[in-house]
């Protein structure tokens, strides 16, 4: 039995609409993996944060960074209803990266020591809810109760969307430079999944998702991504180097040019920007080398780059397309393929997660020494 048949891979891809999961196990194909597709963590706090909105009730907001959104849009209304919003350094990071701007919006940045004795001087009634990427409580008890037990894995590996941390400069720049630099490297697609102390030291969102991940992984192995390079290698198949992959999110649009499963060019945008036409538009010049970073950003997106020397090249590469927006792309004239790797679609980021976790450390996994699962 390989190493990808004995071990237990914990595997959740952290996205703007949905959170999935994979827990392979141990002598089971991967179409039997334990699988889950639930709302985003930010979705489920900013629902907590208008309930409390609805009840007149004073928010405090503590625990770790996290991707905002959804969450930043209820953290809005609830100031907007002249209601008090706490909320300790870290998490309130969660909405910009400069805490003045965060203040300027209404927030109450205060140390955490001080959240809850502030929260009792304050005359409303009021509700503490818990930041994060991951609720790990509310993950660990749905798993218990599906008889599933995610106590005891090999390795745990997850992706979020990281914008880089930068108070002064666009996030939208900042995270493109992030490309730019892997085209420029060439890098192999799994030399964007960092072992904890391998994230650089901008990237602050993973790093908050690299500490829950720990405490998920009790000393085992641990890997983060960004959501874009998992999706894109779990869509990869095995026996294919070269390829133009494209992930349509909930919120971004992501497309690699893959060359030897090496960053050769890159196009990001919104998806809530992009049409069928305009997408498709988009791509076509951006494979002719003819789509600018410049233009992407005036239009609200991040940027293309296409290393000049693959230009030639692109146009007898397959087109993989996957994501949970790819119908965005049905009844496109371009020679595109709906990717469903092993299947199913919605897993393609948590299936990428699992092939650099094999990358990495297959050879030791599960470790001889571990005692077996029960």
């Amino acid at each position: 039995m390989s190493a990808a048949e004995k071990a237990r891979i914990l595997a959740i891809d952290v996205g703007a609409g949905t959170t999935d999961v994979l827990l392979t196990q141990p002598g089971e194909p991967l179409e039997n993996a334990v699988k889950l597709v639930v709302p985003s963590r930010t979705r489920v706090v900013a629902a907590e944060i208008d309930e409390a909105t609805a009840r007149g009730r004073a928010v405090a907001f503590d625990g770790p960074t996290m991707g905002g959104g959804a969450c930043a849009a209820a953290m809005k209304r609830h100031v907007a209803a002249g209601l008090p919003f706490l909320a300790t350094p870290e998490a309130a990071l969660t909405f910009a990266d400069d805490l003045e701007r965060v203040r300027a919006d209404g927030v109450t940045v205060v140390p955490e020591i001080e959240i809850i004795p502030r929260l009792g001087a304050l005359s409303q009634s009021s509700v503490v809810i818990r930041s994060g990427d991951l609720g790990l409580a509310t993950f660990a008890q749905a798993l218990t109760l599906l008889g599933v037990d995610a106590s005891c894995v090999d390795a745990v590996a997850i992706a979020a969307q990281d914008h880089g941390f930068s108070p002064s400069r666009s996030n939208r720049v900042v995270r493109f430079a992030l490309w730019e630099a892997a085209i420029a490297a060439r890098r192999h697609l799994n030399e964007l999944f960092y072992a904890p102390a391998e994230i650089p030291a901008d990237l602050t969102r993973l790093q908050a998702v690299a500490r829950q991940a720990q405490s998920l992984a009790h000393g085992m192995p641990v890997l983060v991504a960004d959501t874009g390079p998992a999706a894109l290698y779990g869509a990869l198949p095995n026996n294919i180097d070269n390829a133009v992959l494209v992930n349509i999110g909930n919120g971004h649009t992501f497309c690699v040019v893959a060359l030897e499963r090496r960053f050769t060019g890159v196009f990001e945008h919104h998806t809530s920007c992009l049409t069928r036409d305009r997408l498709e538009e988009y791509l076509r010049r951006f494979l002719k080398g003819r789509l600018t970073t410049e233009e992407v950003l005036a239009d609200g997106g991040h940027g293309a780059m296409l290393d000049s020397g693959a230009v030639a090249s692109v146009t007898e590469l397959p087109i993989l397309v996957t994501g949970p927006r790819r119908e965005l792309l049905r009844g496109t004239t371009l020679a595109a393929e709906f990717a469903a790797p092993h299947g199913d679609m919605m897993l393609t980021g948590c299936f990428g997660l699992r092939r650099a976790v094999l990358d990495r450390f297959g050879a030791q996994l599960p470790p001889s020494e571990r005692p077996s699962h029960q």
